[in-house]
């Protein structure tokens, strides 16, 4: 064997040898790296319990007038005074204006010496009767005289006491348009008065939220930003507006001061039915592949579970959420790390339960 075939299986060898010392290296480093075990993703989490919880339904809403009432003139005649001024506050009974009374006065005193003699006559025709002198005829045409003048009295006093127009209750006057001189017939109108105490919330209720309201309910009236005193719900339409498709709503709230006005927008919160529910922190509310609002839990082995929930309130502690057991182990850092199905190593928050 010559030199050179030496050298070329030496060579050959050394390269051998090379290989197998690297596929040496590859399998110890492949079973040592499935002999390492893969650390468990930590996440803190706490513990939440079930409790009660009354859901609010927001509406945007709109202040309006418990009563608005034109009144009408109920006689004809000349305004000769005006009694109240626009935008002034009224008692029920207390005139707006005054109709000038002409001849009224007269009619009215020639109206009550026509029953006084009415009533003499028939007094005399039942003395004639009885002593047999008076006949049926003119015993009945003596009652039916009196019973006309009877008649002719009382609209004489109508006729008088409707020369002033007066508010039906107590409000405000939104509007007046006569002044001294004008000429008023029956139906002209006078003034349009309106009531503000109690002061009228009105809103419109979609179909899903409807079924939770009820007559009586108690709520909120939230003028820009500010709260005040409580509403009561007290209207409930029972047929959808056929352009909006949602159900009308009133409320009533006390303007014992009439300084709210009408027309005024403002957020009606209702609160609804207790409901059971759990109160959790904002940021443990997920979206899944599916667009679905989730949170995720830990079971008995510390496993990663998904549930589906509703939001149905807020509060400054946290959301108002359904769908979930009555006791759970609520995962709040780590939450976006994790999938289902998947072992942790939880550690509890020093507050570990949302009551």
């Amino acid at each position: 064997m010559n030199k050179n075939v030496r050298l070329a299986l030496w060579f050959m060898a050394a390269i051998l040898v090379w290989f197998s010392s690297g596929l040496l290296r590859e399998t110890i480093s492949a079973d040592s790296s499935l002999e390492t075990v893969k650390p468990l993703t930590k996440v803190q989490v706490i513990n939440s319990e079930q409790q009660l919880f009354n859901p609010t339904i927001s509406l945007r809403a709109k202040t309006e007038a418990n009563r608005a009432v034109n009144v009408m003139a109920q006689v004809s005649g000349r305004v000769s005074k005006i009694l109240v001024e626009e935008g002034r506050a009224i008692k029920a009974g207390e005139g707006i204006c005054q109709i000038d009374a002409e001849d009224r006065h007269l009619k009215l005193a020639q109206a009550e010496a026509s029953l006084d003699n009415a009533e003499i006559a028939y007094r005399g025709a039942m003395k004639l009767k009885a002593g047999g002198f008076q006949s049926e005829l003119a015993i009945s045409q003596a009652k039916a005289a009196l019973a006309s003048a009877r008649t002719q009295l009382k609209r004489a006093q109508l006729e008088v006491k409707y020369l002033q127009v007066r508010a039906p209750f107590d409000g405000i006057v939104e509007a007046r348009p006569l002044e001294v001189g004008d000429f008023v017939t029956l139906g002209t109108l006078c003034a349009t008065v309106i009531e503000l105490n109690p002061l009228k919330i009105a809103a419109i209720a979609t179909e899903a939220e409807v079924g939770d309201i009820e007559l009586g309910d108690a709520g909120v009236a939230v003028f820009a930003g500010k709260a005040v005193q409580a509403a009561s719900i007290t209207y409930l339409a029972r047929q959808a507006d056929p352009m909006t498709q949602g159900y009308r709503l009133e409320a009533e709230m006390a303007n014992n001061e009439q300084s709210l006005r009408a027309g005024l927008s403002v957020q009606l919160n209702i609160k609804t039915k207790a409901i059971n529910g759990h109160l959790v922190p904002a940021s443990t509310i997920l979206l899944n592949d599916l667009g679905q609002t989730v949170i995720r839990v830990l079971d008995q082995r510390r496993v990663v579970k998904s549930y589906k929930v509703t939001v149905v309130g807020e509060s400054v502690q946290g959301i108002w959420v359904v769908g979930l057991p009555a006791n759970i182990v609520l995962v709040t850092v780590g939450q976006n790390y994790i999938i289902d199905g998947e072992q942790v190593e939880p550690s509890y928050a020093i507050n570990s339960s949302v009551r």
